[in-house]
Formats: C-alpha cells, structure tokens, sequence
C-alpha cells in the first residue's frame, strides 16, 4: 500500500491553500510545459483555465479519482487522471494528475489534423460523450465562421452548432449526412458533414469529424431550379408558340400554347410531345408562303435559323385536314462558346385575323338596315340594281344631285365610288370575276379635314349554273381598325424587341450554364473533382453570376408589368438619403475598381431626411450607375451630386464621361425594351427594361428622371425627388444595412461581370 501511495505521490501535482497555488511539482512543469512563474500564485480557478478543464466536472474536496483532459501550453489535449487530498488544516489541498496514455487519441492527432490532411474541407476531434473539442486543423475556424458560431477559445468546451448538427454528434455511432442546415443571423449554410466514432479500450470515445461547406452548390441548385421554375411559368403564359431547338432540329422546348397548336396535328403513334422532331412536325401538315407555294424542309424557319439565319416575320400558311392556320415567325440562332450554331428559339405568332380577309359568298338582299356600305352591280356594265339605305345616304352627301334612289339605279357604280386608281380597280374586278374570286380595296381619303380609312370587298355571285350574275359591293369605315392596327403594330414592335432582346439575354447564360454543366460531367466522369477543384470554384462562380442574371431579366419583366397595372407600392419611411448614397457608392466601388472606373459622391450637405422606399431607390440609383459603367471606359470618372434643387426638391444627378447618346435617341431610351445598340455584339447587355422601371419608381416617389448627354463626352442622368416625410408611426420598413444592398447589387450588375 505504501508503494502504492508513493508511486501516486510521483506523478504531478498542484498544491494549494485558500484556493491558490503556492507549490507545483516539476513532473507538472514537464507534463504541460507551464513554468512556475505561470502558475505560482494563480487561483485554482485561474489555472483550470489555463488547462482548459474550468467547462469539465468540478473537482470536489475528496479522493474520488476522475478522467479529464487538460491541454499542455502548446494546445496539445492530455487524458489525466486526477484526484483532490486535503493536507492538514482546512483549505489546504493537494491535487494529483496522472497522465493516461490514450493511443486512440494520439493516433488521430497525428494523422488527422496536420495541415492538407483535408483538402476539401476542415476535420477537428472532439471526445465523447461529453463532446469537448480537443483538437482542429486550420480550416475549422473558418467553418466556425461561416456557421456564425464563435471562434475565441475553442478548446475544452461544447460546440454551440446548430441543433441539427448536434443531434448527429450525439448519436453515438459514425454517419455521413448531406446538406445539413446552419442557420445563423445573417443567413442560411449547407454542410456535408462526416462523424466517425472511435472507440479505444471500451470505455473512451472520440469523434472524428469532418466538415464540407456545400452552400453554394445547394444554392445554385434551388436557385436554378426556382428560376426554371419562373421562366417556364413566363413563357407557359404567352400567347404565342415559343419553340427552343437543337442543333440537330429536335423539340428541346415548346410551351403549352405550343402543345395546343401542335397536338391535333402530330400522328397517335408518337406519344411524347416533347419528343417531336422539327422533321415531323413538317411531315404532320403542309407548309406554304403567302403565295401558295409548297416550302420544301430546307425552306421551313427552323432550318433556316439552324444555317444560322435571323428571322423577323417570316411567314407561313400551314394546311391539312384541318382549319388551314396562318403564323408570322421569328427566330433566332444560339451559338454556344466555340461560335458555332448550337440550337434557335422560334416564336409563332397567330396572325389569321389580321391575314385572312373575309370572304363572302352570298349576301341577302334583306340588310337594308345594316350600318355598312352594300350595292350590287351588273358584271358586264357595272350597272347598279340595289342600294341599301347606309351606301344610299352616304351617295347622298357625296353627291347633292342625288334625290331619290331612281337617280342611281341603272346608272355605272364607278360614276360614284371613290378611287383614284380606278382603272386598276375595274381592271381587278374584273380578273376577279374570270377567277370567281373576291377582291378586297382599300381607300383613304380626306373629308372637311377628316381622314376616313375604307375597306370594300368585291365579290362575284354565282348562279346555279356557276355563272357570275352580279358582283356585291360590300364596304365599311375602318378608320377606328386603321388606328387600332397602328397601336398594334406599336404593340407589336415592343413585342419583337422584347423576343430579341430576350433571346439574347437567354442566350449568353444559358451556354455558359449548359457549358459549365458539361465539364463538370466530364470531370465527374474522369473521376477527376479535386484535380481540377480552381476550375469547379470558376465554373460555379460563372453559374451563379448567370443565374442572377436570368433571374433579373425575369423579375424585370414581372416588375414592368406591375408597374403598369399599377399594383407596384412604395413602403415609405424616413432617412438620411445623403448616408444611403453614400453606402451605395461604398458597397459598389469595389465594381467600378475591378473596371478601371472612378467613382466619386460629392454631396452639397451633410444629411438631408426624407421619406423614400430604400430599395426601391437603391434600384434607381443602382440601375443609374451600372449604365455609367457599361459606357465607361477605364480611366473616366463617375460623379454623383446631390443638391438642392429648392426647398421642395432633392436633385440626385449621375454624370459619366463614357460614349454619350444622340439627341435624336433620348426620348427613345426611357421606352420598354429599347436598347441603342442592338447588334449581338454590343458593347453593353440588357433587355431595355432598367432605365424605364427607375423611372417608373422615380414617379411612384412623385419624382422624375431627367437626362442631358453630349456624344463622346458622357452623359448626366438626372434624379429629382420631392423633400418630404412622413409620420414615424406610418413608417412600413426598416433599413435593413448592406446586406439586401448587396444581394441587389449582384443583380443590377449581372449583366455586367460576366
């Protein structure tokens, strides 16, 4: 027993009296590598802290023997165990550590945590069940980070993980979970998380586990998928045929109004839509021109668009056993990285109404009370023989001498119809009646300063014997269609740019999300993911940057529409709009550094409160800037001022000194989808939708935007906004800081940092 005693009475130990330690044994000194000078005269509390054991069972004032771990001065974790013994007089105690080899616990130090150990990730080792850290690479404090979780002071205690990642350390045995949430305050991350259970002796346990961060990857996935989810919604809500094809002539897309078109016409035998090739759909029903003529398959739109044509109202007549259907086709080729044709986007567009004139074949001598011109006329002499009361009473007022229908009847129609080319209009007539076909003449003509807009159809009557017996007059005023056509071609127009424009803000991170796909494939294929780790890093940063590239294209489309359905609405509050100029300039000049652009804000004032929508402002003035860094050169400077204006008015002025705008072109730029420059080539991307949503928002604050350019010398878009506020109980927002600024910014400036 008193070998026993002795032995014990080797191994280091800690005296002390009133709780501080006034002796310490040299074994002591040797097993943490402390020197006296660190502990003699420390409390016991100070020097558990220093061993990193103060968060492990307190040590009570008797013999009982317990195993903790304490860790040397170098960090290294020790399994001791310790006991406490009272010397003498009360307060006066002696505490014996004896260290116990761990082989477990050493092998994983040395093999598991040296630096590269874990190339893609971070690994620490923790002991259970109590879950203490023991040891971690240099990787895990920027885990800890990303988590949001503390990293002063890290060993000895219990992680403060989320509860997900806690429950697998706790189970007790080895799993490999993926995706594994941690929420923190400023957001969302997603781990890969392995936890192996080591066991030595029975009794001790470590837990070896390894940390992937993964948060991009499940970010770009739900990301991507969301955005599909939005553009295929976009377009399932279009009235027209949107058809995406490959190179090779294959369906690779159609919307369901393109189903609905396509369907009657496809043979039973082909189940699957989806997987019709252009070459059937060709073979379901016969195409012609507008002049009759069959279209061979070479002639069809999307063969042409595959030998890399752009096509702008091409259009087509499509029979068969069905209604014949007439369509106006635009299309456009997409080239992938390499500059070769890569598939098109065709867009059909209905136009039988405004195509296909009416025809008729017989009309009742019973519409005499109808409200539109109706006369018939003998085929040989063009004599009349029938005026209903509407072409009567406009005879009438065009020619005075008129009394009664007896002055006309009998007498050539063509005395009294308007035309001024009259002998091409008899002479169409007349071929007309040799084809017992209808002709349809358009007049336009000026009465008392009024433009009126005719349209009279000529149709031959047939007898029993298939003969022509007359020919009818049929005619209305379609000055009220003529300014509608007008409207709509205005509407039209808008409609093409927006494809074309669409399709090429479609078509640059779509290849680069498709390409990036690719060589992922690849690398996955060669089993080749951690050689060519810098390339994966690159490719998701590109699909990311695209990602919010599609994903503004889509919300500015959403946004337009909003704004002019007037369902758009300011959440007003009042703020320091000198400081939010500020930090928006502050939050973007890392940009304009990356671009060689300077940019400088140079206010009139200190701070200026008023009541504005912060994000709807920071859009404004971002969608201002990202315009002056597209046409900025490196080198030029960007000036942002504010003033002003009077005691009623703020004046937020963006002065460039890129390429400037014609004076011809400034009014244009504030239209829906206009962009100068429409060459794919351009030097700037953009669907036309930035400048007229800011100055939308501009309006909805009761402002305006105002532009002053100079060719070759810069332009200066001007902001004015009323200098107004309102009741802090009616305040609907909260400046949330940078960060919804920053998500903004990587939106606002996609189609820039490609």
């Amino acid at each position: 027993m008193a070998k026993e005693l002795e032995k014990f009475e080797e191994n280091p130990r800690l005296y002390t009296i009133d709780q501080r330690i006034y002796k310490v044994s040299e074994s002591f000194l040797h097993l943490t590598g402390y020197e006296k000078r660190d502990l003699i005269g420390k409390s016991f509390k100070e020097v558990n802290c220093l061993l990193k054991s103060e968060f492990q069972a307190p040590l009570q004032d008797n013999k009982e023997i317990r195993i903790i771990y304490i860790f040397t001065i170098g960090n290294v974790p020790i399994k001791v165990k310790v006991r406490v013994d009272i010397l003498g007089n009360e307060g006066h105690y002696v505490v014996h550590y004896e260290e116990k080899e761990s082989p477990a616990l050493d092998f994983l130090l040395t093999n598991f945590i040296e630096d590269g150990t874990n190339t893609s990730g971070s690994t620490a080792i923790y002991s259970y069940p109590e879950c203490l850290l023991l040891s971690y690479d240099t990787k895990y404090i920027a885990t800890l980070r990303s988590m949001e979780i503390s990293s002063d002071n890290l060993l000895g205690k219990q992680p403060s993980f989320s509860e997900d990642i806690q429950s697998l350390m706790e189970q007790g045995t080895s799993v490999h979970e993926f995706g594994v949430k941690s929420k923190g305050a400023k957001g969302v991350s997603f781990w890969d998380i392995n936890v192996k259970m080591i066991v030595e002796d029975g009794t001790s346990c470590y837990l070896l586990t390894s940390f992937y961060d993964v948060t991009a990857k499940t970010k770009v996935k739900t990301l991507s998928w969301n955005q599909s989810k939005e553009l295929h919604q976009l377009l399932n809500n279009m009235s027209d045929v949107v058809i995406v094809l490959d190179k090779n002539g294959k369906y690779t897309y159609i919307n369901e109004v393109g189903k609905q078109v396509l369907a009657p016409y496809i043979p039973r035998d082909i189940q699957d839509i989806d997987a019709v090739t252009s070459h059937q759909a060709y073979n379901s029903f016969a195409l012609s021109n507008t002049d009759g003529r069959k279209l061979a398959f070479e002639e069809i739109p999307e063969q042409k668009v595959l030998r890399g044509e752009t096509l702008s109202k091409f259009k087509i007549i499509g029979t068969s056993d069905l209604p014949t259907a007439y369509y106006e086709c635009d299309g456009v080729p997409i080239y992938n990285e390499q500059g070769t044709i890569d598939g098109g986007i065709l867009v059909y567009r209905n136009i039988e109404p405004a195509y296909k004139m009416e025809e008729f074949t017989a009309l009742q001598e019973s519409v005499d009370k109808i409200s539109m011109y109706y006369a018939s006329f003998s085929h040989k002499d063009y004599k009349i023989n029938y005026l209903n009361q509407f072409a009567f009473k406009n005879f009438k007022e065009e020619w005075p001498v008129i009394k009664t229908e007896a002055d006309i009847i009998g007498k050539n129609f063509f005395n009294y119809y308007r035309a001024g080319d009259l002998e091409q209009l008899i002479q169409h007539i007349d071929e007309a009646i040799e084809t017992q076909s209808s002709y349809l003449h358009k007049l336009e003509f000026t009465k008392d300063g009024i433009t009126y807009h005719t349209k009279t159809m000529f149709q031959p009557i047939l007898n029993q014997n298939n003969e022509v017996e007359k020919i009818i007059a049929l005619g209305v005023d379609i000055s009220d269609e003529e300014m509608a056509n007008k409207s709509m071609a205005k509407l039209l127009k808008a409609q093409e740019e927006l494809f074309i424009n669409t399709s090429h803000e479609l078509k640059t991170p779509l290849t680069v999300i498709f390409s990036g796909a690719q060589l992922l494939n690849l690398y996955l294929e060669q089993d080749s993911l951690e050689d060519h780790k810098e390339d994966i890093l690159n490719i998701n940063k590109r699909t990311f940057r695209n990602c919010y590239r599609l994903t503004r294209l889509v919300n500015n489309i959403l946004d337009i529409s909003k704004i002019e359905s007037g369902m758009y609405e300011l959440n007003l509050s009042n703020f320091n709009i000198v400081g939010i100029i500020d930090d928006i300039v502050e939050s973007v000049s890392e940009y304009t550094k990356s671009k060689g652009v300077k940019i400088i804000f140079d206010p009139d004032m200190e701070e200026l409160f008023m009541a504005v929508d912060v994000s709807k402002f920071d859009r404004i003035l971002l969608n201002l800037i990202s315009n002056a860094i597209k046409f900025s050169i490196p080198g030029e400077t960007i000036l942002i001022s504010l003033a002003e204006k009077d005691k009623d008015t703020v004046s937020i002025s963006v002065r460039d000194e890129g390429i400037g705008i014609d004076e011809e072109d400034i009014d244009a730029i504030f239209e829906k989808f206009t962009q100068l420059n429409r060459n794919l080539n351009r030097i700037a991307e953009g669907t036309g939708l930035g400048l007229p949503i800011a100055k939308s928002l501009a309006e909805l604050h009761g402002g305006n935007i105002s532009v002053k350019s100079i060719i070759d010398k810069g332009s200066t878009f001007t902001i004015e906004l009323p200098i107004k506020k309102i009741d802090n109980e009616h305040s609907k927002q909260f400046h949330n800081g940078n960060m919804d600024r920053d998500e903004l910014i990587k939106y606002e400036f996609s189609d820039i940092y490609l």
